[in-house]
């Protein structure tokens, strides 16, 4: 008879299982649905929000149509109209280069500016009409494109000069430090320049098959290498070289995708007509659409941490996530659980850190305890008695290797043990 392997020994000794139990085991190999939340904020407004800039945890802007511009300042509980001196114009984008500092961009030929978080402004003109897209890349160096072109302030968005006039039209910029950025457009356009816009580098799409309309609305960069764009007919790229090549990513979509965003290297939202999210935990290899409460087409995404972000589109639409737009309990301030319950943790495989979700009924000792694939006791999660409610904690796997681990729950006579992925 062949011997059972030691870990399974040691996992059997550990968590006292029966022979049932093993059935488990297998269950828990089993990937599970997630439930995702994403939770409607009133904008005060019923006009197309067409972008946002997240200053912090608190401080939000948005832009909007015919300038009744809105902001937050305590995370989107309320919501106010800070209304530019140019109004009746609609305003695509803004940028905040800290709370009181930043620009919106819209109307044509001006732009406005302000010092003060939207109490007092100033009209600024530039020589581009139809300004889609802006962003402060420091205190001194905003970039802002258009219909036709792109322009450049050294001065924190107090003066600007024309850099480019492009025959396509460029619908997004983003800039890594304040020399090298990229932009891209209509028909695949993509350029670069390290330079600060002096002189452009045309570069080019590798689409697998012929796409109609190769447009690109939106692109971004996790860091100096590796950034993403997003556009027509479900397209979205990558590169990881600073924007020299490009690699098609499939989506197993044709959506017309309006905004692309990432929180690290691993994790990234895109935006979409009808209402579609859609999110990325292995760098775009792979997408999962989020359920969000609305069909209105959403136009801008932005997070000022793993867990916490917001999303705008038309009518209005303004949504927040404070757990990656995912949970496994429904959340209640209220009502006490029903029973014991262990959820698997997600984000499941997960890099470095990942939530555990559990509910107790009573209160009692609750201990939650991770383990490795050999039963050996890598952390203690939980260790004290806790009332009746809904917990959620973080495990962060930073000093972990790549492996399979357990994280087991002891909470009067309910026990239940689950398994999690850590890939680095």
């Amino acid at each position: 008879m062949k011997q059972m392997p030691q870990n399974i020994l040691i996992l059997t000794k550990i968590f006292q299982y029966r022979p049932a139990i093993y059935f488990l085991l297998i269950f828990l190999l089993i990937s599970n649905i997630i439930y995702p939340q994403w939770i409607n904020q009133n904008s005060g407004t019923g006009r197309h929000i067409f972008g946002l800039d997240v200053v912090d945890s608190n401080i939000v802007y948005c832009a909007v149509e015919l300038g009744e511009n809105k902001k937050t300042t305590n995370g989107g509980i309320n919501w106010f109209s800070i209304l530019p001196p140019v109004i009746n114009e609609d305003y695509g984008d803004c940028s905040f280069i800290n709370a009181n500092t930043g620009v919106f961009v819209g109307p044509p030929g001006r732009l406005v500016r302000t010092e003060d978080g939207g109490a007092t402004w100033s009209i600024i003109y530039h020589p581009l009409s139809g300004l889609r897209n802006v962003q402060f890349v420091n205190i001194n160096w905003v970039y802002a494109c258009g219909t036709s072109g792109i322009i450049r302030s050294t001065d924190s968005g107090l003066s600007w000069i024309l850099l480019q006039l492009f025959n396509n039209g460029v619908g997004s910029l983003f800039f890594t430090d304040s020399l090298t950025g990229t932009i891209v457009g209509t028909r695949g356009f993509i350029m670069t320049t390290t330079n600060g816009g002096i002189n452009w580098t045309q570069r080019y799409l590798m689409l697998p098959v012929q796409f109609g309309d190769s447009s690109l609305y939106a692109v971004t960069f996790v860091n100096s290498l590796t950034g993403y764009s997003c556009g027509n007919n479900g397209i979205v790229v990558k590169t990881t070289n600073g924007g020299v090549n490009w690699t098609y990513l499939p989506t197993g979509t044709i959506a017309q995708f309006s905004c692309v965003y990432f929180v690290n290297v691993d994790t990234g939202y895109l935006t979409a007509s009808a209402g579609r999210l859609y999110k990325t935990t292995n760098s775009g290899l792979n997408w999962t659409m989020q359920a969000t409460g609305t069909i209105d087409p959403l136009f801008g995404v932005e997070f000022i941490d793993y867990n916490t972000g917001w999303v705008c589109g038309f009518n209005g639409r303004i949504l927040k996530t404070t757990n990656g737009g995912s949970t496994w309990i429904q959340p209640s301030l209220t009502e006490i659980p029903a029973e014991y319950k262990l959820e698997q943790n997600y984000p499941n495989p997960f890099n470095p850190v990942t939530k555990i979700h559990f509910s107790i009924p009573k209160s009692g000792f609750v201990s939650l305890k991770i383990y490795d694939i050999l039963g050996r006791e890598i952390k203690t999660l939980v260790n004290e008695v806790k009332q009746p409610g809904y917990y959620t904690v973080d495990f962060n796997g930073s000093s972990l290797a790549s492996s399979v681990y357990f994280y087991r729950i002891v909470a009067g006579n309910f026990i239940n043990v689950k398994r999690m992925i850590l890939i680095k």
